[in-house]
């Protein structure tokens, strides 16, 4: 063998023998808490947050023990982390904290003991906020679900608004006054509402004791009011009877009926259902009744309107 070669070896042989540096071990401290929040909601404080995903080394939090709640130096709960990366909330009852402000921090424990620094700090003022709204009640009516509601029996002076949920839907809608109307719906199906009184305050809209579900199937079986204001005009080949139009935003039409005294019998001028206010009549003639009734799309049909004699 050459000696090149030979020195080449060995050079490699003696390498083989060496250690490396060593490397530093774990550091399995799971990362703060950053987003923990606080809103009250009815008689309670509402705490959320994320739990990390992560130590402060990098590595997966995989062994997240408990999360402690904290209050100034007092610990108010310890619980049991549900996941890592995984949202997770704590409910504190507020009557006992109305008017006082509360500060309040997170610090993670591992299984093994190892504490996170302290998440960021959240501070809430609790205020009194009303009951729950009494006598929910509702109509399906021209298009829309109407509901009604009485005020809270409890702090009523405190309800300035109220927020509408839906069930089937994540938004919710705000109701200056104790009515709500729905044109969102398909007819014949049901939903289910919740109306809670809710208090304005410098922290914004803060919501009360909620009402309980209500449920509503959308079927509108309304009628329409009774047409008035009826009233005739003669002419060579007969006459026309008008009256007043009805508001109604689903009225369909109008059914007229011919009678030759007050006790009828009455029968209908037309087969189906007449379009507008008025129509001629070729055996209109003195001394004649009319009446008119309303109907809406669903075919609601309102009670007849006074009868009408013809001079």
């Amino acid at each position: 063998m050459r000696p090149c070669a030979i020195l080449a070896l060995l050079a490699v042989l003696a390498g083989c023998g060496k250690v490396g540096a060593p490397l530093p071990p774990f550091i399995r401290v799971p990362e703060a808490i950053s987003d923990l929040s606080a809103v009250q909601r009815g008689d309670e404080i509402v705490l959320a947050w994320t739990n990390p995903a992560r130590n402060i080394d990098g590595s997966s939090a995989t062994d997240l023990g408990t999360v402690h709640i904290r209050s100034g130096p007092d610990t108010l709960a310890s619980v049991g982390v549900n996941a890592a990366g995984r949202q997770q909330s704590f409910v504190i009852p507020s009557r006992e904290r109305i008017g006082r402000q509360e500060t309040y921090v997170l610090q993670l424990e591992t299984t093994g003991q190892r504490f996170s620094d302290l998440s960021n700090a959240v501070s809430i003022v609790p205020v009194q906020v009303p009951g729950a709204v009494t006598n929910v009640r509702s109509v399906v009516d021209q298009g829309r679900i109407v509901l009604e509601w009485e005020q809270p029996q409890e702090a009523p002076q405190f309800a300035d608004a109220y927020i509408v949920s839906r069930s089937d839907r994540p938004q919710t809608d705000i109701a200056a006054d104790r009515k709500y109307e729905d044109p969102r719906y398909v007819p014949g199906q049901s939903y289910t509402y919740q109306v809670t009184a809710a208090r304005r305050t410098d922290q914004g809209l803060v919501p009360g004791t909620g009402s309980r579900p209500f449920a509503v199937v959308a079927f509108d079986n309304r009628a329409p009011r009774a047409p008035r204001g009826l009233e005739t005009v003669a002419e060579d080949s007969g006459g026309f009877l008008t009256w007043e139009a009805n508001d109604e935003t689903d009225l369909a039409g109008y059914r007229v009926f011919r009678g030759d005294g007050p006790d009828g019998p009455f029968t209908a001028l037309l087969d189906g259902i007449h379009a507008t206010n008025a129509i001629f009549d070729p055996a209109y003639r003195p001394g004649i009744y009319y009446a008119v009734s309303a109907v809406d799309e669903f075919g609601n049909e309102s009670a007849r309107s006074a009868l009408y004699r013809v001079p």
